[in-house]
């Protein structure tokens, strides 16, 4: 495995309802699906977006989340960056052909009419840039050590730490990551990209998008962003992974 000390990025992670400041908007704040991305977007990061089986547990509410198709041959995006959804919590018998926009209802997704006014989720993203020099395992133990809900057990178990390495899957994400990690006094920044068993992951429980990754020994793993990456004036949104051999 590879050793190397790099400064720590960390993003504030949806797990918990208190992980990404969710703000929860009932009555009188009902709008359209479009609408309440507008209102999201003006006073928050965007509609919230779920992108695995444990932050979708969470949302014990009914309303609009940022998932959507521009049709029904289109496929089903986030808000957030255009991302193409890979997890999905559809209820039974659901999507069908007749919306666009989707409602969760206690953590079960069905699609709705757009137009119809319904409650909505946003939520505040939020990188921390922690100006420590840790190897990757060292990090992940900081991280989650962080405002842990059992400070005698701080890193026992994916629900009991506020705090996690850095997810970056949409060009927005590594936007905002390379924005957070110019304060870092090293060229490159640990995210939560790991190898395990030959296969890359994100500590958060992501999938991995990423196609050109290198191919890993068992126990080798690691995943950094490097901060200052640019082509034509603009920064190159690629991932680097390492390995030691």
């Amino acid at each position: 495995m590879r050793k190397k000390n790099v400064a720590l990025l960390l993003i504030l992670f949806p797990v918990c309802g208190h992980l990404l400041d969710v703000t929860y908007y009932n009555d009188p704040y009902k709008r359209n699906w479009a609408s309440a991305q507008a209102f999201c977007r003006e006073h928050h990061t965007d509609l919230v977006q779920i992108r695995n089986a444990e932050e979708s547990e969470v949302f014990e509410f009914s309303g609009w989340i940022g998932l959507y198709r521009e049709d029904a041959s289109s496929p089903w995006k986030w808000s957030r960056g255009g991302e193409i959804a890979i997890f999905t919590m559809w209820d039974h018998n659901e999507p069908d052909q007749n919306g666009n926009c989707v409602n969760t209802n206690n953590g079960k997704w069905g699609n709705k009419n757009c137009d119809d006014n319904h409650a909505f989720l946003c939520y505040d993203e939020k990188l921390i840039l922690v100006k420590e020099n840790k190897t990757w395992e060292d990090a992940l133990e900081h991280c989650r050590s962080l405002d842990a809900m059992d400070t005698d057990d701080p890193a026992s178990s994916y629900w009991n730490h506020s705090y996690d390495l850095a997810s970056l899957i949409t060009p927005d994400d590594h936007t905002a990551g390379r924005k957070s990690a110019q304060e870092a006094i090293t060229d490159e920044v640990w995210t939560g990209l790991c190898n395990l068993a030959g296969q890359w992951l994100w500590v958060g429980g992501e999938q991995v998008q990423y196609e050109d990754l290198p191919k890993c020994p068992t126990d080798g793993f690691c995943g950094v962003l490097e901060k200052n990456v640019f082509s034509n004036g603009q920064y190159i949104l690629t991932l680097v992974a390492g390995c030691e051999h």
